[in-house]
């Protein structure tokens, strides 16, 4: 990922803090001299450095002498006021040397957070979930850079550690100072628990851990975050908002030092209220933010906690569209869930729909007008909103559209580079929304595509691309009188496309938001999209060069196989004495009314199997409060699924993404005993062989209809050799399989280039060489 700018030059020297705190050099030696909790500087040498949020939340309830105010200051200002405020340029030459080591304490944050998130996560969690050990990272790296007297406790207890005797000793000392800064703030998530679930398989590797996640700047906050969504796969509800997105949106909407009441409804990991601090400054307004899942909430406590902010969050599991809110906010920045419905309770029927009731299944446009019930009479919202939510043929949605064009509700809408999200493929728009007071001229739409820098398999937009973006919207947003014409000039001179739409012509295009239905992109005789080229041509040289290293690799390793000495002497056990089974709940104890497609636990069915795996979209959910209930049919990584119901499947493997689903009735769980001396891998490899899965399909259809008891599948002989043996099989195993990914992606990757060639061929843009 690529740090923005606020994240590369967020140091600060001793000269500088003096300068903007208004104080000589000498008060700030003093300072720290005198006071324990005064930052430490990130890096010692011919220059200290310090992190500018630590600085300024030293500075927060430090007030100012009267003697010592400026003009136009007021008793009660504190030294984080000022220093907040004079955040200005600094002098060239020191700037260049700030700036430098600030990209490179970035790029070693980076190296930080890769070994982190890495082999070291694996060791140090153990059996408890991903979500597990982001938990303990981001602890470690709030507790380092925000509270110096519980840090130096942590480092005195990491000193004295011996071994694996002390692990939960620590474990408890990070969990419970987690839990009380939360608790200060209002956070009541038992980040406690969290830790206690990790089981490092030593003590160094837990030291290793919390040592280097103490080593990142302020930056890692977001770098980890951010990889836990990439590694993890998340769905819609889940995944955080890229950095470079939630600069945008706070850029097209809020001006620095100007006093706001901002608002997430949906605040992720607290990405958008993050940007929001960073725009407006530290001293002006006040940030709320809102979930459904109260994990959530604690990360973006402790992200906003991070950067100084005091943020006023809560989790709202109930009731997720109020009819009306005690008080109206300016702005509102927020990235919704995509293309589902997440609303647990009573949902839209309790809503208040002044533009339309939205369909059923689909909450893009309830969270629409969510927002704009949120906004005092002019206030502003950014919404992400899914590309096809524009155009979408739904009756419902076109009507919802309709009504946001006729009442001078929808500004401007704004299509972003794809691949932004680690999570996702789906491309989004921005949708700049107004709770008018007057009537607006039409509507900008803006089509920046082709902005953006690869990243890997994603994009990133930079501070570049932001910078251009605004300075095509905002004079729009802010009421420039001037030619319609030129905004399309000013955004061809950045490098991307803009115009400005009557909105009689969008009630001709079925009331569509979509900025390719006025930019001519998709329409008969229209020059296809350079960016798409570009992009297909470097997914395929990606996937040829991720295909030709997996190739040279095995082409290394000795032979690969030869020929065994067959089973003789291996171990044979039937798999009741290897495994816990465990058969689903009753359908009596779990029938269908007791279902939900809205938030809550996912169930795995039959219907969920395949490849050896389980599909990373649930059908159907169990309610939180049920849910508890159910906690003898939970998954954890490593266990296996098998059909106990219904045709036979080949079993699947539970990943990380699905510890904590539930089984359904229709589906019994593999637990691998501790003392068993057989690999889960392996045994999953074992139960996908033919033998294996004809010997299930014959006892299943010994029944009336397919079925499959726990009891039958208990005497299924399984053969097996050593533990190493075993492992090296599932590796090779393994290696083949990362193979045959590699070739079927290179595949999809080649059709995808040829058909965007073919459209840049036949229309002329480009020709054979």
């Amino acid at each position: 990922m690529q740090l923005s700018q606020d994240e590369q030059t967020g140091l600060v020297t001793r000269s500088q803090i003096a300068e903007r705190a208004g104080v000589r050099r000498p008060a700030v030696s003093n300072w720290a001299r005198r006071h324990k909790d005064f930052p430490a500087p990130v890096r010692s040498g011919d220059t200290e450095l310090f992190h500018e949020a630590e600085v300024a939340r030293w500075f927060t309830n430090r007030t100012i002498p009267q003697s010592q105010l400026f003009d136009g200051e007021q008793v009660g200002t504190t030294y984080a006021d000022r220093f907040r405020r004079t955040s200005g340029d600094r002098p060239s030459a020191e700037a260049k040397a700030v700036g430098s080591l600030a990209r490179r304490l970035g790029i070693e944050d980076k190296k930080a957070v890769d070994q982190l998130m890495g082999r070291l996560a694996d060791r140090v969690r153990g059996p408890a979930t991903m979500a597990d050990f982001v938990n303990l990272c981001l602890i470690v790296m709030y507790v380092r850079h925000a509270e110096p007297e519980q840090w130096r406790r942590i480092e005195d207890a990491m000193a004295a550690g011996q071994g694996a005797r002390d692990v939960q000793s620590l474990l408890r000392s990070l969990g419970n100072t987690a839990q009380e800064t939360l608790r200060r703030h209002g956070d009541r998530t038992d980040m406690r628990s969290s830790l206690l679930q990790l089981e490092p398989r030593s003590w160094d590797d837990l030291a290793t851990a919390v040592r280097t996640a103490a080593s990142t700047g302020t930056g890692a906050f977001q770098l980890v975050w951010e990889a836990f969504s990439a590694r993890e796969g998340l769905q819609s509800s889940e995944f955080c908002s890229p950095m470079g997105l939630a600069s945008l949106s706070a850029a097209l909407v809020l001006t620095p030092g100007q006093k706001m009441t901002v608002l997430d409804p949906y605040m992720r990991g607290g990405e958008m209220l993050a940007a929001a601090y960073r725009h407006i400054g530290g001293a002006q307004g006040t940030v709320h933010g809102e979930t459904l899942d109260g994990r959530l909430q604690a990360v973006a406590s402790l992200y906003l906690l991070h950067l100084g902010v005091r943020p006023k969050l809560t989790s709202t599991r109930s009731d997720r569209w109020p009819p009306s809110r005690e008080h109206g906010v300016d702005v509102v920045l927020t990235n919704p869930p995509f293309n589902m419905s997440d609303a647990p309770g009573p949902g839209r029927r309790a809503g208040n729909w002044p533009y339309g009731s939205p369909p059923q299944g689909n909450d893009n446009f309830a969270w629409v007008q969510y927002v704009l019930g949120a906004l005092v009479p002019g206030g502003r919202a950014v919404v992400v909103m899914p590309v096809k939510a524009g155009n979408s043929v739904n009756i419902a949605e076109r009507e919802i559209r309709r009504a946001l064009v006729l009442g001078w509700a929808a500004e401007c809408v704004i299509t972003v580079p794809s691949h932004l999200f680690s999570a996702t493929p789906v491309p989004v728009s921005l949708w700049v929304l107004r709770r008018a007071e007057r009537p607006m001229r039409g509507i900008l739409f803006v089509d920046a595509q082709e902005l953006g820098a690869k990243a890997g398999r994603r994009r990133v937009l930079r501070d570049t691309d932001r910078d251009a973006i605004t300075a095509v919207v905002r004079p729009w947003l802010d009421g420039e009188q001037c030619l319609d014409s030129e905004y399309a000039v000013r955004a061809a001179e950045r490098g991307f496309s803009a115009v400005v739409v009557a909105r009689e012509v969008v009630a001709d295009e079925e009331w569509s938001l979509r900025p390719a239905d006025y930019l001519g992109i998709g329409k008969y005789g229209a020059a296809p999209a350079a960016a798409q080229l570009r992009e297909a041509a470097e997914a395929a040289a990606e996937r040829a060069d991720t295909l030709r290293l997996l190739e040279q690799r095995a082409g290394e390793t000795v032979n690969g196989h030869r020929t065994g000495s067959g089973p003789a002497g291996w171990n044979e056990a039937v798999l009741k004495d290897l495994c816990e089974i465990q058969a689903g709940p009753s359908y009596t104890r779990l029938p269908a009314e007791a279902r939900t497609t809205d938030a809550g636990i996912p169930l795995v069915f039959p219907q969920d199997l395949g490849e050896g795996k389980i599909a990373d979209e649930a059908r159907a959910r169990v309610p939180w409060k049920t849910a508890e209930r159910f906690k003898k049919f939970e998954l954890l990584p490593n266990d296996i699924v098998c059909v106990r119901t219904g045709a036979q499947q080949r079993p699947a493997l539970v990943s990380d993404l699905q510890a904590g689903w539930l089984l359904s009735s229709n589906v019994m769980r593999l637990r691998v005993r501790p003392d068993a001396g057989i690999d889960p891998l392996y045994l999953h490899a074992y139960l996908g062989l033919r033998y294996a899965r004809e010997w299930m399909s014959h006892r299943a259809a010994a029944t009336a209809a397919p079925s499959l008891s726990s009891a039958a599948l208990g005497h299924l002989p399984v053969r097996f050799p050593s533990i190493g043996s075993q492992r090296r099989s599932v590796d090779l195993l393994g290696e083949l399989g990362q193979r045959a990914d590699a070739c079927a992606s290179y595949v999809s990757a080649l059709g995808r280039l040829r058909t965007e060639l073919a459209e840049h061929l036949l229309y002329g843009s480009v020709e054979p060489m």
